[in-house]
């Protein structure tokens, strides 16, 4: 993994003053999931910790923290797709985020492949008031049995949005010269 300096001190340096992590703690996560550092680019973790935090009010620091501990995979999600899940469900869905009980986990689900395809079939059929995370959670067969919808309408809406890697592209390939 190719890193500066300058970006894991401010990955660490982030983590242990805003969110008390020891460096222990930020070294074994790195161990597992290297491409955390490059997340101090741009400040991206501030923006996707910010992003929870305006939406989830009544969570506290210690949440926070455990949040990253046991799901750094999340905060490898790209911003843009963590915003566009959020606005989905407050917009869309018209959710109150500070409500769902399962947000901000629901962030760990792929928007074009299960959240919006799923939810937009089940508004389509007249359902507002689903549990999303019972919605998201599970193979596409099992949530097709379970909400009575047809496997051929969950794959055709899911074709109407073509799939797309949800990470953030943190670096640009120059031609050679």
């Amino acid at each position: 993994m190719a890193g500066t300096v300058p970006n894991f001190v401010g990955f660490f340096n982030y983590l242990k003053q805003h969110h008390r992590m020891q460096a222990k703690d930020v070294t074994k996560i790195l161990q597992v999931y290297p491409e955390l550092v490059m997340q101090n680019r741009r400040d991206l973790i501030q923006k996707k910790f910010k992003l929870i935090m305006e939406n989830s009010p009544n969570r506290t620091p210690n949440y926070l923290r455990n949040l990253f501990r046991r799901h750094p995979d999340m905060f490898l999600t790209s911003l843009a797709s963590m915003e566009a899940k959020v606005n989905y469900i407050k917009r869309n869905l018209n959710r109150q985020l500070n409500k769902e009980k399962s947000f901000p986990l629901l962030l760990h689900f792929n928007y074009r492949e299960v959240m919006w395809p799923r939810c937009e079939l089940l508004t389509q059929k007249g359902h507002k008031h689903f549990d999303l995370a019972e919605v998201l959670r599970g193979s596409d067969e099992a949530f097709c049995k379970h909400f009575e919808v047809d496997a051929e309408d969950l794959e055709a809406k899911k074709a109407e949005k073509t799939p797309k890697d949800e990470k953030d592209k943190l670096w640009v390939y120059v031609p050679a010269v």
